[in-house]
């Protein structure tokens, strides 16, 4: 399933949100001008075994703005484009700001810990990609906006179609489907449990504020 859109339109124009797309883009040029070069991961990204043991904490932050390949970064840069600018909106530009950094470093610390429990090479594998923070955004956005609903393109064998799904089932088995794998498959290379830990994180900063946004759609506002 590919998003598209989302049909909940903001109430202010999403800077950060625009901005954070825009950090990680050069960043992701700034990797291609060098080749992609190995040492730039080691360098910036997150090596489990080093967090754990409290060494190297700055690439908590360095490291959600560096990716791997086109697709990594397509691909989460579609979803934070899509979901942020309404996350954004209602927790206001500069706790949106950090709270982004927030589940950003919450989601590597949980891969790291998990990592490092399995043991074996994979605690030594540096990991880079924003879909920590971005995996936050969409917690968030579950608990604020769960009968938003999500414009999808659904891919079957040989052809696709387009299908309006609740936000509440769309991140609902995106978030499932995450634990699942987390579960099965913790060394698969791809650090599900940033996603569920970003996720939760996001989740748990968004329920101040559901009574709110929900009376504010009551009264037909979204802002």
């Amino acid at each position: 399933m590919i998003p598209l859109y989302d049909e909940n339109r903001s109430g202010r124009r999403p800077y950060v949100t625009w901005g954070l797309i825009s950090l990680n883009v050069l960043v992701f040029l700034w990797e291609g001008s060098r080749g992609f070069n190995p040492h730039d991961f080691i360098e910036y990204g997150a090596i489990p075994l080093f967090i754990v043991h409290g060494l190297r904490l700055h690439t908590l932050l360095t490291s959600m703005f560096m990716h791997s390949n086109l697709f990594h970064i397509g691909g989460n840069m579609l979803y934070l484009y899509i979901f942020g600018d309404n996350v954004e909106d209602q927790f206001g530009r500069l706790k949106y700001l950090l709270l982004y950094l927030l589940f950003g470093v919450v989601g590597g610390v949980a891969h790291s810990w998990i990592a490092v429990m399995i043991g074996g090479y994979g605690a030594k594998i540096p990991a880079v990609g924003a879909s920590g923070a971005i995996s936050g955004v969409l917690g968030a956005y579950l608990v604020l906006f769960p009968n938003a609903r999500i414009v999808t393109l659904v891919m079957f064998r040989y052809w696709g179609r387009i299908v309006r799904i609740p936000s509440s089932y769309y991140l609902g088995f995106w978030f499932l489907y995450q634990l699942l794998l987390g579960l099965v498959a913790p060394t698969s290379g791809v650090a599900f449990w940033a996603h569920i830990g970003g996720f939760v994180a996001g989740v748990l900063a968004a329920l101040p504020l559901r009574g709110r946004v929900r009376r504010r759609r009551y009264w037909g506002y979204y802002y």
